[in-house]
């Protein structure tokens, strides 16, 4: 599923064994899809093939792996949803270091679903930093 692959690259998270599991990952990606659902109901209540429900995904239960389903959300929207997959894939871990990046994921997530302008993501040395 392409949304889980573009989360895994915010997340820097590309090289097995992965940090988060695809479980974890297919689950934040039904969170999101369910706080879609509630800030921005217009994206998702005309939805038919779901039958007025908010769209879930699970693995594929051959491959045991996130398979190509396709996520019924219009494509200016993706950028948001991703953003709410590392966010909600974060606040699972136990490290106080990853709080203040799902906050900021969270905060883009929100305001990419409401239309505000996201801005950088601030925090941490840049390159060569100390």
């Amino acid at each position: 599923m392409d949304y889980i692959n573009e989360a895994r690259v915010r997340l820097q998270d590309q090289v097995p064994p992965y940090r988060y599991l695809d479980q974890e990952l297919v689950t934040a990606l039904n969170i999101a899809m369910l706080e879609v659902g509630r800030v921005r109901s217009d994206l998702v209540v005309y939805k038919l093939k779901a039958l007025g429900q908010i769209q879930s995904f699970i693995l594929n239960p051959f491959t045991n792996a996130p398979d190509n389903t396709y996520v019924d959300l219009d494509p200016q929207f993706r950028g948001a949803l991703v953003n709410g997959i590392c966010g909600f894939g974060m606040t699972r871990e136990q490290e106080d270091f990853g709080d203040a990046r799902a906050t900021a994921f969270l905060n883009m997530f929100y305001q990419g679903l409401i239309g505000k302008g996201i801005g950088p993501v601030v925090g941490g040395a840049g390159p060569g930093g100390r």
